[in-house]
């Protein structure tokens, strides 16, 4: 039997081409060898491997692969069901717990024995004795019905009382036993000073931390201060802010209002910063304007400002300069019946005991560019002593101007003054004095007038009488 074999050396030629990596091919790329990898990889698989059964038989174990079923599993309308009821169930009891909790930390936060720990942390941290109203603490807010501050005899600060207080706080800090938020403040208040009976006991100064409250500005929109029992010093409806200055202090801060000084008429306030560090008051600038009837004002403020060391019977000096205001104004009350005008420019010192309700003395110096004189009996009466000469017509309540006006105001617990007060009319006619009115009413003083002869000479009416020599006092 014959059979067509190819030579051997033709089986060798036929084998050799038909592997890529065989050794005719020298050199082969990244993408050749990977190809051939993976087709050797791709007939392993196919073949599958040869295994060998328990009864001695030989099998190719062949690797299966899964297929991805396309298709969705079908929903369980049951399942679904009770998935959803499940996470209502869930989401309520959560929302229940939340109300439950905010609920109780509501009553927990206006409670009694909750007032009651803040106002004593309060009387701890200011040394009196403080009553909390209507307190009412909710999560954005807080609100204080009435609260009422009151200390000893022997404190600078007697009584403060605060009505319908509003605050709004950081829901955060709501947790907490301390009220945070950005301002809190009153719509009414009522503040007294006076002087210490009695030595107290010295304690130590407090943080800001130790406040019961944790607010960056406290407020009243009207708030009444009152110096000493009689009060005839103080402020009445005040826009006050008092809060910690950057330096360890604080700071006081009032807006409009009424300035009080038994004596003046009442000063509107235009502005007013004080700040208190280290048992010292430092007056930055207590702006006055002067008071009008209209309510319209183009005068300047008047100034005062000043160092104050807080002690009792310690001596204080504050600066007091204005610009153009009424002279009338300046110079107070009893000293205003008899003199009035413009004055330029004025400075002048108020010295003063720290805790006593009057000034020790205040003292203005004085240039004025008008000025009126009236109710003075020998300028008033001059007809009378000259009776043949008409010299009523030189009387001064119209007014001198465009002259060098000076004087000095001197108030003090005694009466006031108007000292070396000086003014003259072109030259023609002068008068210079002084005037003091006693607090009992009495007033006293001596006033010269001089009128120039040459200027009498010069006078139709007066050509005709005498001549005067030297001068008369009265």
């Amino acid at each position: 039997m014959s059979t067509n074999i190819p030579p051997r050396s033709s089986q060798g030629k036929n084998s050799l081409d038909s592997d890529p990596l065989g050794p005719e091919k020298e050199q082969y790329s990244l993408e050749e060898m990977m190809k051939a990898l993976r087709d050797k990889e791709r007939a392993k698989e196919a073949q599958g491997e040869v295994v060998t059964r328990s009864d001695g038989t030989i099998a190719r174990k062949v690797k299966r692969r899964r297929r991805r079923s396309g298709q969705a599993s079908e929903n369980n309308p049951e399942r679904e069901k009770k998935r959803l009821l499940l996470k209502v169930v869930i989401g309520a009891t959560l929302i229940l717990i939340l109300f439950l909790t905010v609920l109780f930390l509501i009553l927990m936060q206006n409670s009694k024995g909750h007032r009651d720990k803040l106002a004593q942390q309060a009387s701890e941290w200011s040394g009196a004795e403080v009553e909390f109203r209507g307190l009412k603490r909710m999560p954005f807010s807080v609100s204080i019905k009435d609260a009422n501050f009151q200390w000893d005899q022997t404190k600078f600060v007697r009584n403060l009382a605060l009505n319908n207080i509003e605050g709004h706080v950081r829901f955060l800090n709501y947790l907490g036993a301390r009220p945070s938020g950005l301002q809190i403040g009153g719509s009414k208040g009522q503040l007294r000073l006076a002087m210490p009976s009695a030595r107290g006991d010295e304690v130590d100064p407090l943080d800001e931390e130790d406040f019961p409250f944790g607010f960056d500005e406290y407020y009243c929109d009207s708030l009444d201060v009152f110096f000493g029992s009689d009060a005839p010093i103080g402020f009445s409806e005040v826009d006050a802010i008092f809060s910690y200055a950057g330096d360890g202090g604080y700071q006081l801060t009032l807006n409009e209002g009424i300035f009080r000084a038994d004596g003046w008429e009442d000063f509107p306030v235009s502005k007013s910063v004080m700040r208190f560090k280290d048992g010292r008051l430092n007056l930055k600038a207590l702006s006055l304007k002067h008071p009008t009837k209209s309510g319209v004002s183009v005068a300047s403020d008047l100034k005062l400002s000043g160092e104050v060391l807080m002690a009792p019977g310690e001596e204080s000096t504050l600066e007091i300069s204005t610009d153009q205001f009424p002279m009338e104004i300046l110079i107070g009350k009893r000293l205003a019946r008899f003199f009035s005008g413009s004055v330029e420019s004025s400075s002048g010192t108020v010295q003063f005991t720290v805790g006593n309700d009057y000034f020790d003395e205040i003292k203005i110096n004085l240039k004025a560019s008008a000025a009126k004189v009236v109710r003075l009996p020998f300028l008033v009466n001059l007809h009378s002593l000259f009776p043949n000469h008409n010299l009523d017509l030189l009387e001064f309540h119209e007014g001198i101007s465009n002259s060098s006006i000076t004087g000095t105001v001197r108030a003090r617990p005694e009466g006031v003054a108007l000292e070396n007060f000086q003014f003259s009319e072109k030259g023609k006619v002068s008068l210079s004095g002084s005037l003091l009115i006693a607090n009992d009413g009495r007033i006293a003083g001596r006033f010269e007038i001089s009128i120039n002869r040459f200027y009498l000479s010069s006078q139709e009416r007066f050509k005709g009488g005498p001549h005067l020599i030297g001068s008369d006092t009265t």
